[in-house]
């Protein structure tokens, strides 16, 4: 090889490190931004208190003794991810539509975090010409969020109803151009939190289970799974009696004050020492949607839990961008 040409590829090799060394900088300087589903401990045991020895004989005392305990220590548990991947179906006018409807809830001793992104999955009734303004005007697909710092005087929180999948398929909106307003503070880390910190819309007491068509009230000792032993529950909810509280919202929902809940199932999975593993619901109710068109609407949630600290690291997670600790 001639001088020159020896000099060329000396140049070419210098400007290849140089645009390594460039490359590996830039992304070293990046902040750590991960997707609010990215957990290292989701639907893993929480290495917390003892296996809980049950007093019930029936599996309905069995059940709501169960699910009470695993309830205060939703409130009580220092760290929380709880995330729902749901969905709402709505059949109205005949036309069968189906949205996204995630949650995700974190808290640590000192912060928490709400998101909640309801986003298009396959929804003719919002490009119908005759139905897109009306369905835009129930707030069907409004998103919020909210951030609270323990000992501020208010919290923050947004909401859009410009929402999108990003490039992972994951719902998002664009929170940047919105503006942050304040509320009132967050109660979430005390056995004293409200009732509706809680993941549950509806009342359940044992005197409101019942069996379902579909299912039988059950409760099961679960023990093949090597994260540890827990229990199965199944029932059915009296939807006369336990939707006092939770009907209001599907009377909002629908502009129907007649609007009503007609069945409600669940299956709940908790780990032997009384945490969350895993909470379904299925909500069915009808109403006329706007009072006009008769809509039936099911509401889906599958909850998945994790109590470790890292993974309620708020800060690093790109759904709280632009809201967190901005007071």
């Amino acid at each position: 090889m001639s001088k020159k040409g020896k000099i060329l590829v000396l140049v070419l090799v210098l400007v290849m490190v140089a645009s390594l060394l460039l490359f590996v900088a830039c992304n070293k300087s990046k902040p750590v931004e991960k997707s609010a589903r990215d957990f290292v401990s989701m639907d893993v045991r929480p290495n917390y208190g003892v296996p809980v020895i049950l007093t019930g004989t029936t599996d309905e005392e069995k059940i709501f003794e169960l699910y009470s305990i695993a309830l205060d220590n939703l409130r009580d548990t220092p760290y929380l991810v709880a995330y729902n991947e749901g969905f709402l179906e709505n059949t109205t006018a005949g036309m069968t539509n189906y949205l996204y409807d995630d949650y995700i809830i974190m808290k640590t001793p000192n912060e928490y975090f709400y998101c909640n992104y309801r986003s298009i999955k396959d929804c003719p009734i919002a490009e119908s010409a005759i139905f897109a303004d009306m369905f835009k005007e129930m707030g069907a697909i409004l998103s919020e969020r909210r951030y609270y710092e323990k000992n501020k005087d208010h919290a923050i929180w947004q909401m859009t109803n410009d929402n999108y999948m990003n490039e992972n398929s994951l719902p998002t909106a664009n929170w940047d151009s919105l503006e942050i307003q304040n509320m009132d503070p967050i109660v979430f880390n005390a056995a004293d939190a409200p009732e509706d910190f809680v993941i549950n819309e509806h009342d359940i007491l044992q005197e409101y289970l019942i069996d379902d068509y579909e299912y039988e009230i059950s409760f099961e000792e679960v023990t093949d799974d090597p994260a540890g032993k827990y229990y199965k529950m199944t029932f059915g909810l009296d939807p006369e009696k336990a939707t006092k509280k939770s009907e209001i919202k599907v009377k909002d929902q629908t502009g129907d004050s007649n609007a009503s809940y007609y069945r409600i199932v669940y299956q709940i999975t908790i780990w032997d020492n009384g945490y969350f593993r895993s909470y379904d619901n299925d909500s069915y109710f009808s109403g006329k949607a706007l009072g006009l068109f008769k809509a039936d609407y099911k509401d889906e949630y599958h909850w998945h839990f994790s109590y470790d600290e890292q993974d309620c690291d708020i800060a690093n997670y790109i759904d709280a961008k632009g809201i967190y600790n901005a007071y």
